[in-house]
This record gives structure tokens, sequence and C-alpha cells, in this order.
């Protein structure tokens, strides 16, 4: 359960990014060359799916298996984490959600949230706006229990006696949407209430596209039709796909690793694909 928590949380920071048309299908990726005596390899995640849904592709197994660590965006695994993110979640100057929002915004969030969510936003308290979209999120998948690869990662890491680390902290994540302005992360919630009957649809063809593997038409789709984030794409995107490459060459020269991140990293000029190519390591799809 620890697990799906922070999955909505990075689920939160999936956003968009332009791929480049050369990118190749692709949810498994082998990276080698430049001087690593083996090779390690890079996933691409959706942070929530439905268990019908859930799927690996081809290999998968089998390479998390023969790598000695994995690396998550955040270390998962850490027993301080829920205190952690409880402590993140919860406004600093005591404000509710009632007192950031107007009177009729108020309202009519309160009422989506208690239909879609099936709870009353005033039992949350002090709770960040970020917290609400967290779970209002996790209703657009359309079942009761979504599936977490990052849970699943984190299982079969254990199962394997692998340790489990973080490409950065939870901090480092919740300060992203921090960064935002009060009024913008409103503005991010009153976008859920406008796009009640168009959240699920979108995601189920998100899903579609992820199962087919398709990593360049996922993030054109994001891109254009995410629900809320909108002005803060370059911090939890690039900024962050830039900030992880010093930490996965590091890790990669000393042994071999098995990455696991949002899939809407992977490609584009400035993903992590794309940035370890320049690095001059080979990426190798296997799809």
């Amino acid at each position: 359960m620890r697990t799906k928590f922070f999955a909505l949380i990075a689920l939160l920071l999936s956003v968009c990014q332009t791929f480049a048309q050369q990118t190749p299908k692709g949810l498994l990726w082998e990276i080698s060359g430049n001087g690593l005596s083996e090779p390690s390899y890079l996933f691409g995640t959706i942070h929530l799916i439905c268990p019908d849904k859930f799927f690996l592709p081809k290999n998968t197994q089998e390479k998390l298996k023969n790598t000695q660590q994995v690396f998550l965006e955040i270390d998962m695994d850490d027993p301080q984490m829920m205190m952690k993110t409880q402590k993140l979640m919860m406004s600093s100057d005591g404000k509710k959600l009632k007192d950031i929002m107007n009177e009729s915004d108020y309202k009519a969030f309160s009422e989506y949230f208690k239909k879609n969510v099936g709870m009353d936003v005033a039992m949350f308290g002090t709770a960040k706006p970020m917290l609400y979209m967290s779970l209002g999120l996790m209703k657009a998948t359309g079942c009761p229990m979504p599936k977490s690869y990052e849970e699943y990662f984190v299982k079969e890491a254990k199962t394997e006696k692998k340790e489990v680390l973080g490409l950065e902290t939870i901090e480092d994540q919740i300060a992203i949407l921090d960064k935002a302005p009060i009024e913008q992360q409103v503005a991010w919630l009153m976008e859920m209430v406008k796009e009640t009957d168009n959240g699920q649809a979108t995601y189920m063809q998100m899903i579609d596209l992820y199962t087919k593997q398709d990593i360049e038409a996922l993030t054109k789709m994001i891109s254009e039709k995410m629900i809320g984030m909108k002005g803060v794409e370059g911090e939890l995107l690039d900024k962050r796909n830039q900030n992880w490459i010093p930490v996965i060459e590091q890790n990669i020269k000393q042994k071999s690793t098995f990455f696991a991140v949002g899939a809407g990293h992977l490609g584009g000029e400035k993903g992590v694909l794309k940035l370890l190519q320049q690095k001059g390591y080979t990426l190798k799809s296997l799809e």
C-alpha cells in the first residue's frame, strides 16, 4: 500500500515532453558501451495501471534478475518514506483547501471529490492540493485497486535480495510541485473538475499506447491532453532527467543496475535515452 501511495506522487510528475521522431518503440532498454564491463537496463513505467492491463515486456524479469541493484525515481523501500511524505504533503502555513480557494471553486471541487473519489475534502485538513490531485488521478484508472510497477520491482528486488535505491528523494519531488504558486495549484484542481468526463477516456488511451510500447505517441498524447501540471514541465521532466544522468553514470560504472522510471522520461532530445547517448553509451531497445 505504501508504494502505491508513492506511485500517486510519481504520477503527478508524468507530464509532457516532445519526442524525437526516430525514437523506436520499447519500454525496456539495454545500456552498454563507453567502457562498461557489463550492461545495465532502463525500464519505462506507467505509475498506476489496472491489474488486467499489467504486463512486462519479454526479458524484463531475466534482466532484472541479472542485475545487482535496482533504482527507482525514489527509494520506495525506505522505512521512513511514509512519515516523510505525510509531513511534506501538509501545508506549512496550516491553511486548508477552503482557505486557498474562492467559495464557488471550493464548492465545485468538493462536490467533484465527493462524487469521484468518495471522500470529503474536509477530512484531509491542511493537505496541499497535490494530495487531492493524486487521489483524483488514481480514480481515473477506472479500477478500485490499481497496480504499481514500482511496487512490483520493489517486491522482486526484495525476493532477489537486491538493494533498492532512488535517483532522487521524496523531498526533491515535492519541492518541484511546491514551486508552483498556490493559485496555479488551485487551477490544476479546477481543471480536474472541468475534465471529469474526459479524464478516464484519456487515461485509457494512454494505457493503450503504453501496452503497445509506443513511447513516442504516448508522450505526445500526454503533452496534449494530460490534466494539470501546466507551467512546470521543464522542472518536472527536463531538469530531473539532467539531474539523474550523473547518478546513473556513477552506478552503471560500478554495478549492473536496473533502473525503472516513468516512461515519459525516456524519449526526446532532452530525455534520458538521448542524454545517455550523448555521453557515449549505446542504448538498445529490447521490445
